[in-house]
């Protein structure tokens, strides 16, 4: 098992800078996944799941890019957070014990995505609120005026 990290950028030009950037730092070409895509999914429709999932101000642009890189060790780990900070990634996840054949998969890391939040929600402590109460004071009148 692998852990993976995950980044989600701006736009699909972006994947040779970051491929670069990776390689330079001594990752090979079967440790990254940069997942291109076809289809065209409106920035509306990008920007509007976005910001119900993670509650954030973020605007997409038309073609965002995610890419996946296997880590080994917390010096990967601090590797790719600079080359994915380099390239202004909009938001990172870390995934622990994730086969890296299932992370070719976005469909797949989506879902793990979703889990997790979905988890962080439910699992949230309880919150107790309390109002301090001034209670009656002295100008209330009863029955007489």
């Amino acid at each position: 098992m692998a852990s993976i990290i995950t980044g989600l950028f701006k736009n699909q030009s972006q994947s040779k800078a970051i491929a670069q950037d990776l390689e330079s730092k001594g990752f090979q070409d079967s440790d990254y996944i940069i997942y291109l895509h076809d289809e065209k999914i409106s920035k509306e429709v990008k920007t509007s799941i976005w910001q119900s999932f993670f509650k954030d101000k973020t605007k997409l642009e038309d073609e965002s890019l995610v890419v996946s890189v296997k880590v080994k060790s917390p010096e990967q780990i601090e590797i790719v957070n600079e080359v994915f900070t380099k390239n202004n990634s909009i938001h990172q996840n870390y995934f622990e014990n994730i086969k890296f054949r299932d992370a070719k998969s976005l469909h797949y890391l989506k879902r793990i995505v979703s889990l997790r939040a979905k988890s962080e929600i439910y699992n949230s402590p309880n919150m107790k609120h309390r109002e301090s109460l001034t209670g009656i004071n002295s100008e209330v009148l009863f029955g007489k005026s």
